[in-house]
């Protein structure tokens, strides 16, 4: 029989414990394993990452979301979406964007999980021609609190996009990977919103803050530069790149 979203928080739980004997540790790591594995996972995974409220202790929700959300990115990664049927498969690049939008303002750990889930998603699943990048730009780029996930989301999509890209790099231009094709499609989009987020990133009164955003954009804006031809001049011009130049040996930069 499955086990039932129940049975996995509490081996979650058993697991994170710091009360757990070691011989029951490693019974539930290899549990937990063999659970990530099975084709029943899909589901309560995404029971796990909805799972909210006062009745749940904060930290043992985000040991559940976290470890959630890492089971969904190793699935994807490792080729599992052949688990699911063909309309679960399309509906779960939905599902991926409701729980990054739930989870906007953190906890950053299962967020980066969930963007990397994503991104592992459009470099996987190869049905269909959507716009992937433009579809994410859309959704997360219309409301001010989903710019921070959309930005770390663009990073990874850029990344996957750059080794999709490598690994198709002998195929006929009809049989380029989809999101190479979006991402193409997408790049100076992408490029101009990335110097409206430099922009912003610029303003912040925080010195720290405002470092690690410029940072952020800056190493978004390189990764995304490989998907168009941008003019010497207007490259020459940009302020990312006169902020990046500018920065060589800065430590926080």
């Amino acid at each position: 029989m499955d086990p039932t979203p129940e049975q996995v928080w509490i081996k979650v739980q058993e697991l994170y414990s710091s009360t757990t004997a070691h011989d029951q540790r490693t019974a539930t790591d290899a549990w937990l394993k063999a659970y990530q594995q099975s084709p029943s996972a899909w589901d309560s995974l995404a029971y796990l990452l909805r799972a909210e409220g006062q009745g749940f202790d904060p930290m043992e929700l985000e040991q559940v979301h976290f470890f959630a959300a890492n089971t969904l990115r190793s699935k994807i990664k490792h080729g599992e979406l052949s688990q699911l049927e063909p309309a679960n498969r399309q509906n779960l690049r939905l599902s991926l964007i409701e729980h990054l939008i739930k989870f906007r303002n953190g906890p950053s750990p299962v967020r980066k999980q969930l963007s990397l889930a994503f991104a592992a998603y459009a470099g996987n699943f190869e049905r269909g021609k959507e716009d992937v990048v433009q579809q994410v730009c859309t959704t997360l780029g219309s409301n001010p609190e989903t710019i921070p996930v959309l930005l770390e989301l663009l990073q990874f999509l850029g990344e996957e996009a750059d080794h999709v890209m490598e690994e198709y790099a002998d195929v006929p231009p009809e049989e380029v990977h989809p999101l190479v094709v979006s991402a193409r499609t997408a790049a100076i989009p992408v490029l101009t919103f990335l110097h409206q987020c430099f922009s912003m990133a610029e303003a912040e009164p925080d010195e720290r803050r405002r470092a690690a955003h410029t940072s952020s954009v800056i190493a978004c804006f390189g990764r995304w530069l490989r998907f168009d031809a941008v003019p010497m001049d207007q490259l020459a011009a940009s302020p990312i790149v006169l902020t990046a130049l500018g920065s060589l040996g800065h430590a926080e930069l």
